[in-house]
């Protein structure tokens, strides 16, 4: 069941999040809101990555670490991580001066593989990533993800944009 916000429980925790545990070494079954944060954080995108890019990362993020009081708040993240990678993408085809007519986000990804700026033994991420885009921008009801599989689609996603604008790919970009 959703939580339904009002002004008394807004900052507490989702009780949905009683249902995920961690046992620490003493036994005892803790996980607040400060582990899921120390998970959240730990991605991030280098410097050479272009600064919207940026920007729309730390966003998703951001509401990811929300999603401790308003559990959907992962799911809404992580797909917006989604979007993010096609932002990356589409910045890069650009950068490169692929054809006008490479518009759609597959074909960008393909551009990129065919370029050898994907790795060939990443471009089923980038088509994952493509496909679970398209899913979570033309939903036909609410999806509901975990946190352990949301935090894991940020360290990937994360992962993947920065091997896009690794130094390889950047001196490719410049000559």
């Amino acid at each position: 069941m959703i939580k339904k916000i009002t002004p008394s429980n807004w900052l507490e925790p989702d009780d949905v999040l009683k249902g995920f545990v961690r046992l620490s070494p003493n036994g005892q079954i803790t996980l607040r809101g400060e582990n899921y944060l120390t998970y959240i954080v730990r991605p991030n995108l280098h410097e050479s990555v272009p600064s919207y890019v940026q920007e729309l990362f730390e966003v998703a993020r951001g509401a990811m670490a929300y999603g401790y009081f308003f559990y959907p708040l992962f799911t809404l993240a992580m797909e917006q991580l989604f979007r993010v990678a096609e932002a990356a993408v589409k910045h890069k085809c650009s950068a490169l001066k692929a054809p006008k007519s490479t518009k759609r986000f597959e074909e960008r990804i393909n551009w990129l593989v065919n370029k050898s700026i994907i790795p060939q033994s990443e471009s089923g991420q980038w088509k994952a990533v493509r496909y679970l885009r398209n899913i979570a921008s033309h939903p036909e009801r609410q999806s509901i993800s975990p946190p352990n599989v949301t935090i894991g689609i940020l360290e990937r996603v994360a992962s993947l944009i920065n091997s896009l604008f690794n130094n390889k790919a950047l001196k490719t970009e410049t000559k």
